[in-house]
């Protein structure tokens, strides 16, 4: 009986060890921008937090992608979208006269592409930029190499040009 119990106590002692050897690496992560309209594209990238963000903190900080795809590069992409919406109100020509409020965005209307860039493990590695269609916009890596003075690698490119 004396042996089952020093078994116990010697497996809840791992165990806490274990735990708080994780806890202590772990620590929490930084808290991404916000992909709003008030904030300036540019303040965005720079201050995203490259490398550490995983997927289930951009789920939980940024909500559901409006759409994932696999970029240029072969790596996983998810789209968010920003601005740009207007409210519109329909009529049903029933004679209820139900109506319906939808929100409608189009081209033109300023909406602002932010997509993030994961790895193969599922984090963050860069968080592409387009206002006006593909090719014309900005990334995070850019942006803060920019803001450290390394300036932009040639031939880096994430899909965006």
């Amino acid at each position: 009986m004396k042996s089952v119990s020093n078994v116990l106590w010697a497996l809840t002692i791992t165990i806490a060890a274990a735990t708080t050897t994780l806890a202590g690496h772990a620590g929490p992560l930084p808290m991404p921008p916000s992909f709003t309209d008030e904030l300036a594209p540019e303040a965005v990238l720079r201050t995203y937090p490259l490398g550490v963000i995983t997927k289930q903190a951009a789920f939980s900080h940024h909500g559901k992608a409006v759409r994932t795809l696999i970029l240029p590069n072969g790596k996983e992409g998810w789209v968010y979208e920003v601005g740009g919406k207007q409210a519109q109100t329909y009529q049903h020509p029933n004679p209820t006269k139900e109506r319906h409020t939808v929100y409608e965005t189009g081209p033109g209307n300023g909406v602002r592409l932010y997509t993030l860039e994961f790895d193969d493990k599922g984090v963050v590695i860069d968080v592409l930029y387009n206002e006006q269609g593909r090719h014309d916009g900005l990334t995070a890596v850019q942006a803060q190499r920019k803001v450290r003075g390394e300036g932009t690698l040639k031939g880096e490119d994430h899909g965006v040009k």
